[in-house]
């Protein structure tokens, strides 16, 4: 079957060990691994048929699927700023702003409230030849995370955002006034749909799988992340062809090759979720659909 992605298995196929010893080598494996995505992720081919310019640009070499393609465009459009990153919820060696912190000379905040993740990062990365980087074990928070980028030297200009903790993602979004961000990258559910406009409830210790069992439950709506993004002074410039990831930069930001989209014309279906395990949009929504919202 043809496929628009290279025909080989990359490193990010295979299952990540963390290493549990306190030895001089403890990481080393994992730096590697991440070494090998460095060098193989780029062979992935681009999407040449898509139906919109920033989905022709998608590859993956650290994201989870093929935002690095997409931050790497909006980044060469708009030009590097400040050369700095954050990035709330990620992994080691699957995230959307380690290609900055390898390729592009970056400093960058990485955070999460996941301990064991942390350490097996602050490992492998002392292996990496780019260590201006800090990695904070923390659970955020509306009331935490802007004490937290500022303790941590982050506060002020930085060119990426990346919000991804598959729970309060409207809300930490909504609460930042430490940093100012040029291009924010944040987790849509598009199991909520094309045209409605929902955020669940803020809850300060909100897990995904405890609210419901399928994982449904979590996040907003595009619709509503395109209107909490206008407020903020941002414009819609697209989504992942995967349906997971919505892109948005600066209104004051010259990019005439870059054009605003509505949620309606930006949003893609999950494909985890549609494609692989066979549920229909509509579907999804309603086994979710009794569970608490609010509508933005």
């Amino acid at each position: 079957m043809a496929s628009d992605t290279a025909r080989h298995r990359y490193p990010q196929d295979f299952p990540m060990t963390v290493q549990s010893d306190t030895s001089k080598f403890a990481g080393l494996p994992l730096a590697l691994k991440i070494r090998s995505k460095q060098l193989l992720g780029r062979l992935e081919i681009r999407r040449k048929h898509a139906a919109h310019p920033i989905n022709r640009e998608e590859y993956r070499v650290f994201s989870q699927h093929r935002e690095d393609g997409i931050i790497a465009f909006l980044l060469d459009s708009a030009g590097i700023g400040s050369r700095k990153f954050v990035e709330f919820g990620f992994g080691p060696d699957v995230c959307n702003c380690l290609s900055l912190l390898l390729d592009r000379n970056f400093s960058g905040l990485f955070i999460d409230g996941d301990a064991e993740k942390c350490t097996a990062a602050r490992r492998a990365y002392r292996w990496l030849d780019s260590p201006d980087v800090t990695v904070v074990d923390a659970f955020l928070t509306m009331e935490n995370l802007n004490s937290v980028i500022e303790r941590n030297g982050f506060g002020g200009d930085i060119d990426v955002l990346s919000i991804d903790v598959d729970g309060n993602d409207y809300w930490l979004w909504s609460a930042i006034d430490a940093l100012d961000a040029r291009i924010v990258v944040i987790e849509y559910n598009a199991s909520l749909g094309r045209d409605r406009s929902l955020t669940i409830p803020y809850h300060p210790g909100f897990r995904r799988y405890r609210a419901h069992k399928s994982g449904f439950y979590h996040g907003a709506s595009l619709s509503a992340l395109e209107k909490l993004g206008l407020n903020l002074g941002y414009r819609l410039v697209g989504c992942d062809s995967t349906g997971v990831n919505a892109f948005f930069v600066k209104r004051d930001l010259d990019l005439p090759n870059v054009a605003t989209l509505s949620a309606a014309e930006a949003f893609f279906p999950h494909r985890g979720r549609t494609r692989y395990k066979h549920i229909d949009e509509e579907t999804q929504f309603t086994m979710i659909k009794h569970l608490d919202y609010v509508e933005i």
